[in-house]
């Protein structure tokens, strides 16, 4: 609606300014004033440009479309770049904030076993004390997951008022301030300033890959990782048990890579180890027959795949829109100086 008023505004300017100049061309060769007919004859001319101008608006509408069809994904609805971009945004945005619940839910995990201390009377050991510096690891990327989700919803915000108003109110108020004699340099900006925010800005966002599928396999690791059976924390009951805590520590170092199959052959479980009375309590939820656990190798390649997550985020919600801003100055610089020049017989002479 904002954008058909516009359009009207400035066709009803530029008509105006077409009749205008019409009549200065008639009063200065009624009167004879050469002065006045040839500035009614140039203002003519920029008006011609002027009506030239929104008659192409439907073809620069159809280029965005060619674009859009050729180098958007099709995750996101059919539309214009501006349009692919907010939907691609919108889609990170919902996937970062799965993976900050996830990292939530492990940095608790993470902290229950750091903090776990055995006191033997005498003396006490905290076997998973090292675990600090991947707790700070991942508080770190919590951090940096929730400053990315900032950001992320920033250029998505960005992108819905560039498609709302690139071509809905910049575009036709170029228009009219490039009628008027003394605001041409500042209309002639303003239609370089729409063309470039809604063609060429999110066209060279766009390029750069999409990180929304990193971001969900990181997602799906993490969950995968708190949702361990093996790797839960102990009920409160069962920490009372003889050798519930050592066969726990046992399961969880690696230790006890045993085969299924042999445990299930076993008829006596009083033979069986701690460890492996501990690993026959989830044979029935593993589905593989030969379990290997390994929470610190698990959890370090959790935490490698939340950096990889975030770079790549980072590499397309700062360092894309920062290069792609960058180019869209230059091509607007360009084309402003042409559309805020006098174009006239002159100019036409000159080429």
């Amino acid at each position: 609606m904002a954008s058909e008023v516009g359009m009207e505004i400035a066709v009803v300017v530029v008509t105006a300014s077409i009749v205008l100049a019409g009549i200065m061309i008639g009063l200065g060769r009624a009167f004879s004033y050469k002065a006045i007919e040839h500035f009614g004859i140039e203002e003519l001319v920029q008006s011609v440009v002027n009506a030239a101008i929104i008659g192409s608006l439907a073809a620069i509408t159809a280029l965005v479309q060619t674009i859009s069809s050729s180098i958007l994904s099709t995750t996101c609805s059919t539309g214009t770049v501006i349009t692919q971009l907010s939907c691609t945004l919108d889609n990170l945005n919902l996937a970062l904030f799965d993976l900050f619940q996830q990292l939530a839910r492990l940095l608790d995990l993470v902290g229950y076993y750091q903090s776990l201390s055995l006191n033997f009377g005498s003396f006490s050991i905290s076997p998973f004390t090292n675990l600090s510096a991947v707790s700070a690891a991942l508080s770190m990327q919590l951090l940096s997951l929730n400053v990315l989700m900032v950001l992320v919803e920033l250029n998505r915000e960005i992108a819905i008022f560039i498609g709302q108003n690139a071509l809905g109110l910049i575009f036709p108020l170029g228009l009219v301030l490039r009628t008027f004699f003394a605001t041409r340099k500042v209309g002639g900006f303003l239609l370089a300033l729409s063309i470039g925010l809604y063609i060429f800005y999110p066209t060279f966002v766009l390029i750069f890959p999409d990180p929304v599928g990193d971001v969900q396999n990181t997602t799906a690791a993490v969950e995968s990782f708190t949702n361990n059976t093996y790797y839960a924390a102990m009920p409160v009951i069962d920490l009372n048990g003889n050798n519930a805590i050592a066969a726990k520590l046992d399961l969880m170092s690696g230790r006890c890579n045993v085969s299924m199959a042999n445990l299930t052959n076993m008829t006596n479980m009083s033979n069986l180890t701690p460890c492996q009375q501990m690993v026959s309590q989830f044979q029935n939820l593993s589905q593989s027959s030969n379990m290997s656990v390994d929470f610190s190798g698990d959890l370090t390649l959790v935490s490698e795949a939340g950096r990889n997550a975030l770079s790549k985020t980072l590499l397309y919600a700062v360092v894309a829109p920062i290069l792609s801003i960058i180019i869209t100055i230059v091509f607007v610089r360009e084309l402003a100086s042409l559309l805020g020049s006098e174009v006239g017989f002159r100019t036409i002479a000159s080429i």
